[in-house]
């Protein structure tokens, strides 16, 4: 049996019972499926991976990809209870030898932990201090042991559950160095006491055990201000970035100082510090994590390329504020400065300055170019115009030609591509292909991520917009380039449409479950008006045949809004027809199919409206003299009439902004920005 054909269900299950059986019967699976050697060894990823040769670059794919099965199969094999304590676990040698830390009972701690220890641990949890002092004074040593079988001393106990009291009372017990004593998974009561909201009992313990309490770190490298930036403990964390020393923080030290920026900046808390930690070590910003260290980002201008919200251009703005932004870009400029995106410009600026020092290698080792792409795909202009303004090697780097240009329209983000008409090299990227032979055209005809999807309503309309990208990349594509065929030997045409068949289909679903709702309400109103327009109020007279009231100026307005009424009404039905019997073809999604929308919906307004008007003249005719019953009935007969406009107006106005209103394209945007 191979690594490749790895059976889950052979393998030894471990419940936190048993551990050196279990532990004895998983190494023989894992030697049998040839991964024992990864899990002994340990896999990380060399700094200089660039550097490495294509034997050494295989060699290096194997071994992550034996890490990974390892590390999946031993997260399977463990119950829920067990699983918490590896859940983090980034590589199949931490979670070894985490269960080996917090399961194996070593002969040392056989010695300390005994049942009688539960009393102890029972009376720090509930935060008896009589029950405590009581049995430390009749149990020699028990202020030390282990008294869990994570291997927790009575001090870890008491700051984990936040009793400062207790906490007060057992320093006085205890030396410097006991304060420092470390359970299974190498945590201080420092590291337990973040937990907790109470700064008071953390200052106790770091004026016990000295600054020096401050960097020791657990089994996964992590020391108390991590712990605490990990929980979003904003007063705790204040106060251990005031304490820690931050020479202990520097890259020649570990990646404390890389974690601590990157959960400050995820988290949004501190970033003031967070600034004036990398305006210390600016080296920080360019430092990755070992991939036994990664979370989400391993580099702080990965995790500045994440979060879209913490810039200006990832704020959601309304309809009338990007009309106001396009026409008078000053007055969104006031507005932006009273936002919260000091902070990560900030960083990104030292983050920029540090970048521009670095050689080839340096660069390649520092994941700038996997942050823009990232950026691409978030939609963060501001990110990419400032990295690539101070080191334009970065657009080009990585192994494949996709840069972030092309990453810009496959993910749809609008901000991103108008970037290209600032390049220099925008005739470029236009021609260029990746290494699929895809052009930009080519991005451009594959199908929008759902996310991008999702925010436009209705299946038309999604359509519609992905043919707006289609015709914007295709404007700036050289002719020769739009009969371009990939490594699949197909067009850009070729690919859209393949791409895009089941979206179309689900557009004529749409299109035609709209308008045939429509229609009916059409046709109703239709009925009636024209019923009313041959039964007029008040009768006609038996001698001339003139209706009775053609006089008043009342009955005029009956006519005039019953006629309106019965011609838009008539307009609308047509429209929808119209729609019902479109041949649907792509480009008919563009405008037509949208423009007949339009019409339709606003004529049936219109008719909607025109037959209220109608109603409340006859009724002013008929009962004439009578306010105090025409007037409540005509609010009585708007409220239909208005709930159905209510609701389906925003439609409207999406459908014709959509087709009419401001592209989401800006040209003039980024001019010149990138000239040279």
């Amino acid at each position: 049996m191979t690594c490749t054909s790895l059976s889950l269900s052979a393998a030894p299950k471990f419940s936190g019972d048993k551990y050196d059986f279990w532990k004895i019967k998983m190494r023989r699976f894992l030697v049998a499926n040839e991964l024992w050697e990864i899990v002994d060894n340990g896999f990380e990823v060399p700094v200089a991976n660039a550097q490495l040769n294509d034997g050494q670059q295989q060699t290096l794919r194997e071994n992550s990809s034996k890490d990974a099965k390892a590390l999946f199969t031993i997260q399977s094999v463990v119950s829920d209870k067990v699983f918490p304590t590896i859940m983090n676990a980034t590589t199949a040698k931490e979670a070894w030898d985490t269960l080996q830390l917090g399961y194996h009972r070593t002969k040392e701690v056989r010695t300390d932990y005994n049942p009688e220890y539960a009393r102890l641990y029972a009376a720090l949890r509930t935060g008896d201090w009589h029950g405590t002092r009581e049995f430390l004074n009749g149990h020699e040593g028990a202020l030390t042991a282990r008294i869990s079988h994570e291997g927790k001393r009575a001090l870890h106990v008491a700051a984990l559950f936040g009793h400062r009291h207790i906490v007060e009372q057992l320093l006085q017990l205890m030396s410097a160095d006991n304060v420092k004593l470390r359970d299974n998974r190498g945590l201080t009561a420092l590291h337990e006491a973040t937990y907790g909201k109470d700064v008071q009992l953390v200052k106790c313990l770091v004026e016990k055990g000295n600054r020096e309490l401050l960097t020791i770190p657990s089994n996964t490298g992590w020391i108390p201000l991590t712990r605490a930036l990990s929980v979003g403990n904003k007063e705790m964390a204040a106060y251990l970035f005031s304490v820690t020393p931050w020479e202990e923080l520097t890259p020649e030290k570990g990646y404390n100082g890389v974690r601590i920026l990157i959960m400050c900046y995820y988290s949004q808390i501190l970033l003031d510090k967070a600034q004036e930690l990398l305006r210390y070590c600016p080296k920080l910003a360019v430092i990755p994590l070992p991939a036994s260290h990664r979370g989400r980002e391993s580099t702080l201008l990965e995790a500045l390329a994440s979060v879209p919200s913490a810039f200006p251009s990832g704020r959601q703005l309304t309809f009338w504020e990007r009309w106001i932004f396009r026409r008078r870009r000053n007055i969104c400029k006031v507005d932006k400065s009273k936002l919260t995106y000091k902070h990560p410009r900030e960083l990104l600026e030292i983050a920029c300055k540090e970048l521009f020092k670095l050689n080839i290698a340096e660069l390649e080792n520092s994941r700038a170019h996997l942050a823009v792409i990232q950026a691409a795909k978030m939609g963060i202009p501001e990110f990419i115009k400032e990295v690539i303004k101070t080191h334009p090697r970065v657009f080009w780097a990585g192994e494949n030609p996709r840069n972030a240009i092309f990453v810009g329209v496959e993910y749809r983000q609008a901000s991103v591509f108008d970037l290209i008409h600032g390049m220099v090299w925008k005739n470029a990227l236009a021609e260029m292909t990746d290494r699929n032979g895809d052009t930009l055209l080519h991005m451009a005809g594959l199908l929008a991520p759902s996310a991008q999807l999702h925010d436009i309503s209705g299946a038309a309309l999604q359509m519609q917009r992905e043919l707006q990208w289609f015709k914007e990349v295709e404007s700036i594509t050289p002719a020769l380039r739009k009969q371009s065929l990939n490594n699949d030997k197909k067009t850009a045409r070729q690919l859209f449409t393949e791409e895009h068949k089941d979206l179309v289909k689900q557009g004529e679903k749409w299109m035609k479950g709209t308008a045939t709702s429509f229609s009916l309400v059409a046709a109703l109103v239709a009925t009636v008006v024209f019923a009313a327009a041959f039964t007029v109020p008040g009768g006609n007279d038996q001698i001339t045949g003139y209706p009775i009231f053609s006089k008043k100026k009342a009955f005029v307005v009956f006519v005039l809004s019953d006629a309106i009424s019965l011609f838009s009404s008539s307009t609308s039905i047509i429209m929808f027809l119209g729609i019902l019997t479109s041949r649907y073809a792509e480009d008919d999604f563009l405008k037509a199919l949208p423009l007949k929308l339009i019409t339709g919906l606003l004529t049936l307004f219109i008719s909607m409206a025109s037959m209220l008007v109608a109603f409340s003249a006859a009724l002013f005719v008929m009962l004439h003299g009578k306010a105090w019953i025409v007037i409540p009935l005509s609010f009585l007969a708007c409220v239909p009439i208005a709930s159905f406009i209510w609701l389906q107006f925003p439609l409207f106005v999406e459908i014709t902004m959509s087709t009419f209103g401001p592209s989401i394209f800006d040209r003039n945007a980024n001019k010149h920005w990138l000239t040279r």
